[in-house]
């Protein structure tokens, strides 16, 4: 079944890899994401300034503590928000490079692919994501790519 679903994917390779080679740049664009990544730690700089500023200050001076306590409360507060915003980024980031290891990985495999006539266990590896088996003669193969076929 498997080598039957890699023939029909090989077969018809390069109206599969134009696509993805057009596609690939835009799909897995990281630097709107890199921009904001960088605009969130400067964030935490001036907000980890500011608290100890106001830590700082209130050694050093006598403060009503409510206030200071208050004030401290809401620096941290957006100090917390911005480092979780920046761990959602970062891990965003991560990902989208994965995807696309994943994809380009693919792409290699399935360009130097010739057509098979036994089980080749290098083109399952870099070539099959996972396997759907709705029945005994319905067996659908899940490519890198996204792509669906029923062997």
């Amino acid at each position: 079944m498997f080598v039957s679903a890699v023939n029909k994917l090989i077969s018809n390779k390069d109206a599969v890899l134009a696509p993805l080679r057009a596609s690939l740049d835009i799909a897995f664009d990281t630097s709107a994401l890199e921009a904001e990544t960088e605009e969130l730690q400067s964030e935490i700089m001036v907000t980890s300034d500011l608290i100890q500023k106001c830590i700082c200050e209130n050694a050093h001076v006598a403060l009503d503590q409510t206030e200071y306590q208050k004030r401290y409360d809401g620096l941290t507060a957006r100090f917390d928000s911005a480092k979780a915003q920046l761990e959602e980024i970062d891990s965003a980031i991560a990902d989208k490079k994965s995807r696309r290891a994943t994809i380009e990985a693919f792409m290699d495999t399935l360009a130097q692919a010739d057509l098979m006539e036994k089980f080749d266990p290098a083109l399952w590896c870099g070539l099959v994501d996972f396997v759907t088996v709705y029945s005994k003669d319905d067996v659908r193969f899940t490519f890198k790519d996204g792509q669906e076929i029923k062997a």
